[in-house]
């Protein structure tokens, strides 16, 4: 009788015990839809995840049908997304084991892994479906099925019926097939088990060495927020894709269908400040070479790579600003243990953990090969996939620390696989003997190792060659390099500008047998190496004239033609190239050519990135050519602008632990409100002191007459019985420490307040930012340095503005309603051009840093179009704004517009309900800031910082209140309602003197007007207000702007 077979939780069961203890935790963070950050993001829980893998499972079993093995293999080829996951889990509970294809594969390699695992059904999407037809036709009885896209398998409409599941959890059952990456020839599969997986969960529980912490256990038991830029197709993004299933920690996604890029990865973490993320080193390298970049990681509490070395500048640069640390696994080991450094300045260094079986064996000069030897096998994947072994051979090679014997950095492999500093390997030897076929070919050797991409070097044939220039070798070897690079992987592509040809006279060192020796090759032309990557000795064509746009054109479209093998000479100018499948090399190889031929281009890849059309190209470079620095003018100076001052003011917020909370907040509310005598901050403060839940109000304003000036308002434009008792009135310097208070009055402040609403902001379309800078921007962050130090964690709630956001409409042509996302508090292309919009923007970016930073709780809140109070108190809506003047005018001329053009619905929200609105959403942030510091945690990762829309979300339409304004007209005058245009020429035909100006105020808005016509772009974005309205009881019950509110707007004018 055989002995029972160890029983233990496989992928599926993960997720349903997930799903029935934690279901409403976050699973992952991505944007919605997959592609747009703008469109906000999407937080899935593992109630989302179980039920998308129960439906797929019964997709599978309705569409293709149950396994008719144990086991039996199931290919799978997507777009980078989370259906990985969720494709693996529920062809697990269907009864097959999921083969994971990458992409990048030859199609010979492809053939071979479907061949060598008996794959006869295979899984793909839209994205990657050319790519499994190519392996269908080379396999004729493969069967081929397009899975359900994304929002398919994640509709949360759908109901969840249970899938019973037939997967095996035997510790030796496969669970998947991954593949080497086919450096030293074909890929080859390899099956990892249920006992390897678990290998992961394992390690997350392990207990510290000698006072030296389990990187595996930083990395796993951390549930918070990680950033994952890593492919599902490589082990490495199931390692941590599994993080997030075995280990219930958030994984955070990059757009799936868009390039990874330096500035995409900025944005990410900028939109959804993750704890951590994991990169691969190229990556890091772009990120860490610009300022901005540096800043972005340092948002990070770790930052963590992988797959291959990071070049040094890099790492020693993010060191200073975050914790880095390298990592270590492959396909067939999955993760090994390690163990974290103690000082910054080893990040590229591994400490092995004693449970990782690691032996350094002496190799060639003074480094050692890892090799693993089985230890406890709990923790060692390699010995499930691999049970019989009793070592594992890695051929990784390291060099030992000069002072500390236990740490050791990778120096390579000890075969000739390349490998780049994206991760990806490959060998290079077929290439090589390629070329070197070639008669005028002496020797060529593949170069690349720890670059982004590969160069060839090549030793001419000095038979060939007497006095001709060396330079047109390259020309006549280039079309067998096109059949190299046809025969190699994608990544291992040689293109023409990284090709250099050696002196004749310094001969490649070979060996006695006549071959090529690399590394003594490789050290003799290090400085041509160097040059061949710095595309250094090369210059541009001095004929050329690129003052002429159309000869700048020209000149573009001809590199094109020449640098990318999917752009030709018919290609038009407008051509998206991303759209023909241009990727990342690609980009960097078309920088490099443009730089060759363009005199002081100074072209990068984000300047290709945010040009990628010959069009926008040329003009973006138009002026760049022209100037002597030569420095790129992307980003765009305001953008620029805004960028520096928001590093102003943020550059020396310290990362640090929230501050202990009183044990007790107190039962009411002490609010500290800025800008009380203000339209909107007069509103707050009438529901504030009549709000039974509120103790007391702090009034800050500039004015030392504010208390008088707010209780004569009061009698005018409010309920004249209010009760100031509650209401203490300090007059407040926002430029200086303290804000100007007296030391007494400040720390009383911190031990009480509860509530920071920050309303006070001078509204003058006129002023410039650098004008906002001294009271508004810099009493913004004395506003944060108070909240941080503050007794009671008071969140700041900040009043910002629909102008900071009103370029939404020049993204998103057809109006779609801008979400409350974090995203757009960082689009700095977003804000007006004109100082209060750009004031708003930067504070309230401010405010999200110091959130992320300091721990402190902030509320955006972005005011749509406010108006008149809609109670019978309340200030009046200001006469000289641009729907009282349209009003005043049409009785002037009249006649009246049927519509307002690029404004709309009429979504204005009047003062007294925006003020109501603010006040919903300040108890409720300080409710959730309080409850979370009670119980010791910071609550939901997006909790920190929230956005909220002030507008009203019970919308009407124009054309029901024209014949209200009419009527209440009648009396007295006779106005038409003419179309939009008719009305726009109306005020045209008045001559635009001073008289006629102040007869008619919408001649002095003319120039808005005619903005507003249809068809010009221009006009407010709409703004989704789900969040506001979720929080807020005065929202959700007002109503529209009726027949009532608006006849009080046309008493109150009196025109």
């Amino acid at each position: 009788m055989c002995a029972a077979v160890e029983q233990q939780s496989a992928l599926p069961d993960y997720i349903d015990e997930a799903a029935n203890s934690v279901p409403n935790d976050t699973w992952a963070i991505v944007p919605r839809p997959s592609t747009e950050l703008d469109e906000g993001w999407s937080h899935l829980t593992y109630a989302d995840l179980s039920r998308a893998v129960n439906n797929v499972a019964w997709w599978i079993e309705n569409n293709i049908g149950v396994a008719q093995r144990q086991g039996q293999t199931i290919g799978y080829m997507g777009a980078n997304d989370l259906r990985y996951l969720i494709v693996m889990a529920a062809t697990l509970k269907v009864g097959y084991v999921p083969l994971f294809a990458s992409p990048r594969n030859s199609l010979e390699g492809q053939k071979v892994l479907v061949e060598k695992t008996e794959c006869e059904i295979f899984l793909t999407t839209t994205e990657t479906q050319s790519q499994v037809n190519s392996i269908r036709d080379a396999i004729p009885n493969l069967k081929v099925f397009e899975a359900p896209t994304v929002q398919e398998v994640l509709d949360d409409s759908l109901s969840l019926q249970h899938y019973v599941s037939r997967h095996s959890r035997d510790v030796t059952a496969h669970s998947l097939i991954l593949h080497t990456s086919g450096s030293t020839g074909l890929p080859k599969p390899i099956r990892l088990t249920v006992g390897g997986l678990n290998s992961l969960h394992e390690q997350a529980l392990l207990e510290p060495e000698e006072d030296y912490q389990q990187v595996t256990k930083v990395l796993f038991a951390d549930r918070r927020p990680m950033l994952t830029a890593v492919p599902f197709f490589h082990v490495m993004g199931i390692i941590f894709g599994l993080r997030s299933i075995v280990c219930k920690g958030t994984i955070v996604r990059l757009p799936s269908d868009r390039m990874m890029s330096a500035g995409l990865v900025m944005d990410v973490i900028e939109a959804t400040n993750p704890t951590s993320g994991v990169f691969p080193p190229s990556i890091l390298e772009d990120i860490s070479s610009i300022d901005k970049g540096i800043e972005t990681l340092a948002k990070l509490e770790r930052v963590w790579f992988g797959g291959a070395p990071l070049a040094n500048a890099s790492g020693d640069k993010i060191c200073k600003v975050t914790q880095l640390h390298t990592i270590i696994g492959s396909t067939e080991a999955m993760f090994m243990c390690t163990l974290l450094p103690s000082e910054p300045d080893e990040w590229n260094y591994f400490h092995w953990s004693s449970v990782s079986g690691a032996v350094m064996e002496p190799a060639e000069d003074d480094s050692c090969e890892l090799v693993l030897k089985p230890k406890d096998i709990r923790y060692q994947a390699i010995f499930h996939t691999f049970p019989e072994a009793q070592e594992w051979r890695t051929r990784d090679l390291f060099q030992q620390h000069p002072s500390k014997p236990f740490l050791w950095k990778y120096t390579g492999r000890r075969d000739d696989v390349i490998v780049l500093s994206n991760g990806e390997k490959f060998n290079p030897i077929l290439t090589e003997k390629l070329v070197d076929s070639h008669p005028w070919v002496k020797g060529a050797l593949v170069v690349g190792q720890g670059r982004f991409q590969a160069g060839l070097l090549i030793e001419p044939e000095p038979s060939k060659f007497g006095t001709e220039d060396l330079s047109v070798l390259i020309d006549r070897i280039w079309p067998i390099v096109e059949q190299a690079n046809r025969e190699a992987p994608a990544h291992a592509r040689i293109y023409q500008t990284k090709i250099a040809i050696a002196n004749p006279q310094k001969p490649f060192v070979r060996a006695s047998k006549g071959s090529i020796i690399r590394s003594q090759t490789v050290a003799l032309f290090k400085d041509e190496i160097e040059a061949l990557y710095a595309d250094e000795g090369y210059s541009s064509d001095p004929t050329q004239d690129t003052d002429d746009d159309a000869a700048l054109t020209t000149q573009i479209h001809a590199v094109f033609t020449r640098a990318l093998p999917t752009f030709h000479e018919g290609t038009a100018d407008d051509t998206d190239i991303f759209s023909l499948g241009v990727d990342s090399l690609d980009v960097l190889s078309l920088s490099n050519a443009l730089n060759k031929s363009l005199r002081g281009a100074n072209i990068t890849a984000p300047t290709i990135y945010n040009n990628p059309t010959v069009k926008k190209l040329a003009e973006a470079l138009s002026q760049n050519l022209a100037n002597t620095s030569g420095q790129p003018s992307s980003p765009l100076p305001r953008e620029e602008k805004l960028d520096a001052m928001v590093r102003k003011y943020t550059k020396d917020l310290i990362r640090q632990r929230r501050a202990t909370p009183a044990s007790q907040p107190p039962s009411k509310h002490t609010v500290v409100l800025t800008g009380s005598t203000g339209s909107l901050g007069s509103h707050i403060l009438e529901q504030l002191l009549t709000n039974p839940d509120i103790e007391k109000v702090y009034c800050m304003n500039r004015s030392s007459d504010a208390e008088s000036r707010q209780k004569a308002s009061f009698t005018t434009h409010h309920d004249p019985t209010t009760d100031f008792t509650k209401a203490a009135f300090l007059t407040t310097d926002f430029s200086s420490t303290h804000f100007g208070l007296p030391t007494a009055i400040y720390s009383s402040l911190l031990e009480s307040t509860t509530v920071f609403i920050h309303s006070a902001w001078s509204v003058d379309f006129n002023l410039s930012l650098a004008s906002y800078e001294k009271t508004h921007i810099s009493g913004t962050r004395r506003a944060v340095d108070f909240a941080s130090k503050a007794t009671h964690n008071p969140p700041i709630i900040f009043i910002s503005s629909i102008a900071s956001v009103a370029n939404w409409r020049s993204f998103i042509p057809d109006n779609a309603p801008l979400p409350e996302s974090l995203a757009s508090l960082f689009d700095s292309a977003l804000p007006l051009p004109q100082g209060y919009a750009e004031s708003k923007h930067v504070a309230a970016r401010i405010l999200a840093i110091a959130a992320h930073r300091v721990g402190i709780r902030t509320a955006v809140v972005r005011a749509g179009q406010l108006a008149g109070s809609s109670s019978v108190s309340g200030a009046e809506w200001n006469r000289h704004e641009w729907l009282p003047s349209l009003i005043h005018t049409s009785r002037v001329l009249g006649v009246l517009p049927d519509e307002l053009g690029g404004l709309g619905d009429v979504d204005w929200l009047p003062m007294d309900r925006a003020a109501g609105g603010v006040v919903d959403v300040s108890l409720h942030v300080s409710a959730s800031s309080s409850s979370s510091s009670a119980s010791g945690c910071a609550g939901d990762e997006d909790e920190d910082v929230q956005v909220y829309h002030l507008v009203n979300p019970h919308t009407t339409s124009w054309d029901t209140l024209t014949p209200v304004i009419r009527d209440f007209y009648s009396s007295s005058s006779t106005i038409e309602i003419v179309d939009f245009d008719s009305w726009i020429q109306a005020l045209q035909a008045l001559p635009p003197t001073k008289e006629n100006a102040e007869a008619v105020p919408g001649l002095k808005l003319l120039a808005f007007y005619e903005g507003l016509r249809k068809g010009s772009g221009v006009g407010l974005p709409a703004l989704g207000s789900r969040r506001a309205e979720l929080v807020s009881r005065t929202l959700r019950e007002g109503g529209p702007v009726d027949e009532r509110v608006m006849r009080k707007w046309l008493g109150e004018w009196g025109f």
